[in-house]
Order: structure tokens, then C-alpha cells, then sequence
């Protein structure tokens, strides 16, 4: 089996249409919307030329850094191919990918009660920290 990664774009409609197959959460407009934003960054898994994994995430730049960050929204992959390490090897390309393309760091936010989700991260070589002082604020729309 053969496993790739994609950079994708607004016009990669194939990739697109197999991830709606399986991300019912989504739908074409939706991805064409969010790739359309030149800080907005999708990467696709394809095992023998299906899509079966997405990161997608933001570039972000700060004014007092002279590199972005790659701050990794979300880390999903098809239901039949979790539990089998690709999560874990499509977030190592992404790491790579960040470096490649001049990044200062890629982070993520997550809950130390969702292990599956601390487990790919650690196995792709992220570090965690927390204290009882952190948290994240949010409001919903």
C-alpha cells in the first residue's frame, strides 16, 4: 500500500469530492470557501489514491514573530483506516511540510481526556504542556 500527501487547493475537485464522501460534516462549497483564503492550509493522506486522512489548519502571523505559526485545527481520518498509524505519519508530513515552508512551529489544542487524539501527537513528536492556569475561551455564534 502505498501512502502520499497533498497540498490541497481550491481546483483539486476529486480529492475534495472523496473527502465529502466520507466527512459528512462538510460539503463542497464549504472546502472550496476555506481553500479560496491563501492562510488557510489543507494537507490530504491518500492510500493507493484515495483520500483517507485531512489536516487542515491556519497560518498565522504574529506581530512580534518573523515567521507564522501553523496552528492544526483538526486532524481527521477515514473511520475505516483510525487505530492503523496514519494519523500519527500524516502529521509528521505536515511537521515537515511547516518546516519546509518556513514556519516557526506547528501547535494544536486538545484535551488530555481525549487520548487517541494526545496519542498521534506524541507519536508524530509533539510535546504537550498544561497547568491547572490555562485555558481557552471561547463563544459560539
Amino acid at each position: 500500500m502505498n501512502l502520499t500527501f497533498q497540498l490541497l487547493h481550491e481546483n483539486d475537485i476529486p480529492q475534495i469530492n472523496e473527502i465529502i464522501e466520507w466527512w459528512t460534516e462538510c460539503n463542497h462549497n464549504k472546502i472550496k470557501e476555506f481553500l479560496s483564503e491563501k492562510q488557510n492550509i489543507a494537507i490530504t493522506a491518500k492510500l493507493d489514491e484515495k483520500v483517507i486522512g485531512l489536516v487542515y489548519g491556519y497560518s498565522l502571523t504574529r506581530i512580534d514573530a518573523k515567521k507564522p505559526q501553523f496552528f492544526i485545527y483538526s486532524v481527521d481520518i477515514h473511520e475505516s483506516h483510525q487505530n492503523k498509524g496514519y494519523g500519527s505519519k500524516l502529521l509528521k508530513y505536515v511537521i515537515d511540510w511547516a518546516k519546509e515552508n518556513d514556519f516557526s512551529e506547528c501547535f494544536v489544542l486538545t484535551n488530555k481526556d481525549n487520548p487517541g487524539a494526545c496519542k498521534i501527537y506524541e507519536k508524530a513528536g509533539m510535546h504537550h504542556s498544561e497547568s491547572d492556569c490555562e485555558r481557552m475561551y471561547e463563544i459560539t455564534f
